[in-house]
């Protein structure tokens, strides 16, 4: 895989990628929170991997000044589906 590439496939890369970004900018949770419009709580949802909408996302975003770049993954990395499909008997030992 090209090393140029950060390939972010979770929401626990997302939530890591936040976290360390406000911590580099000396915030608390509750201050970005405030920055982007939002409670303590969504901040903290985000950071620790748990699915929020695209427009709390989005509002972090802004709040800590970043952008979000989409590009095509490199060759090899397994898509959503890929993974969904490799892992659902995992899923299914739950629901039973």
């Amino acid at each position: 895989m090209n090393s140029n590439y950060s390939v972010v496939l979770t929401l626990a890369n997302v939530g890591n990628a936040i976290r360390a970004a406000r911590k580099s900018q000396k915030l608390s949770q509750t201050k970005l929170g405030k920055m982007a419009g939002l409670s303590r709580m969504p901040v903290y949802r985000l950071e620790a991997g748990q699915d929020v909408s695209l427009n709390t996302l989005l509002s972090i975003l802004s709040a800590l000044r970043l952008g979000l770049h989409l590009s095509p993954l490199p060759e090899g990395v397994p898509s959503v589906e890929a993974l969904h499909n490799a892992f659902s008997h995992l899923h299914a030992e739950e629901s039973e």
